[in-house]
């Protein structure tokens, strides 16, 4: 019976038939809580094949909670890790992305992907220190890194080095409410920001414009005009990638500080952002370029209205946890049904 219900939502979720897989799924997963293949099924049947449909945040959340039970059974499943990390990422929920990396340690300390990744999401939230101890314990435990994760581990390197560097007041935490930073939000906060091919055709494109007509003309320059003129455009280019990406960082410093701070609310499912800056234009132009799951999360966050309490900082893992026990799954834990369900806030039988 167990197998024909499997079989039967495999059938459906292979045909992209999402609600069939999804039911046969369901029933199974309750008739038989145990079964880790199902759950990793159900998982599946909640996220679209086709990447134009968007996730709404109950899926995802249904999605996420799929997930979580999935590992718990089957924790070697590294795909499944990656998943869930993604799904949370997808909806804002920063802090339950550190915790479920630093569950995934407890199965998987040997590797370097949970450090890796929690070094990203704390440099992304402005917490570099924390993103340099990541960091740093990768060296000390002597893990291997892939090419992939090497490239990652030297760009986040740079990225740490550069803010310390920085005075500790001039690296913006949305958690400060009298942060200068908030004060540079508000002197942009009426113009969306500015793509970085736009500041290139604006910087390079006139001398481009002009080294193109130049190389046009053979007859004048000649091969050795032309290849030198090539040259030039090729220089130019180059030249004005670079700068275009430096003064890319410094003009959208405002809608980048945003986009941080807009993370950090949806993370700790507390109102942080003033209003006045919460109705302008940038707002709502990042907003906008967020999945529809994470706008719906947002929305609900600001209309139970619950304010950031005073001195509060986003919840970090124990870091070390992994080193108390082989792992944080207990053999005589029973699933709970009732966690699986949605409450339509993305989260799943846990608070905020």
């Amino acid at each position: 019976m167990a197998e024909d219900l499997y079989l039967d939502a495999l059938e459906a979720l292979n045909e992209e038939r999402r609600e069939d897989a999804i039911a046969h799924a369901t029933k199974l997963v309750k008739d038989e809580p145990d079964h880790a293949a199902a759950w990793a099924l159900l998982s599946d049947a909640y996220i679209p094949s086709d990447r134009k449909v968007k996730l709404t945040l109950d899926d995802t959340a249904k999605a996420i909670g799929a997930t979580r039970f999935a590992v718990k059974l089957d924790p070697r499943r590294t795909d499944l890790w990656i998943r869930g990390a993604h799904l949370m990422r997808s909806i804002g929920c920063w802090e339950d992305t550190l915790q479920w990396w630093q569950d995934a340690r407890h199965h998987m300390p040997k590797e370097a992907m949970p450090l890796v990744e929690q070094a990203t999401i704390l440099a992304d939230m402005g917490m570099y220190d924390e993103a340099a101890d990541r960091l740093e314990q990768i060296i000390e435990e002597n893990l291997d890194v892939g090419p992939s994760q090497n490239a990652r581990i030297m760009s986040l390197l740079n990225l740490v080095r550069k803010a310390a560097t920085k005075e500790q007041t001039m690296l913006f935490r949305p958690w400060e409410p009298r942060h200068h930073g908030w004060d540079i939000i508000g002197l942009r906060m009426n113009r969306g920001p500015i793509s970085e091919n736009t500041i290139f055709l604006m910087t390079a494109g006139p001398a481009l414009l002009l080294l193109v007509l130049m190389a046009q003309d053979q007859s004048r320059t000649g091969w050795t005009g032309f290849c030198l003129v090539s040259l030039g455009i090729l220089a130019t280019t180059i030249i004005g990638m670079r700068l275009a990406r430096r003064w890319h960082q410094q003009i959208n410093r405002p809608a980048l500080n945003l986009v941080r701070a807009m993370d950090v609310e949806a993370s700790s499912g507390h109102v942080l952002i003033p209003e006045k800056i919460r109705t302008s234009r940038l707002h709502a132009v990042l907003l906008q370029r967020t999945p529809l799951a994470y706008q719906e999360r947002v929305l609900k966050i600001v209309e139970r209205g619950r304010a950031w309490p005073n001195g509060h900082l986003p919840r970090l893992p124990d870091f070390d946890s992994h080193l108390d026990e082989l792992g944080f799954i207990e053999d005589d834990e029973d699933v709970d049904m009732d966690a699986f369900e949605s409450d339509g806030e993305g989260n799943l039988g846990e608070s905020e």
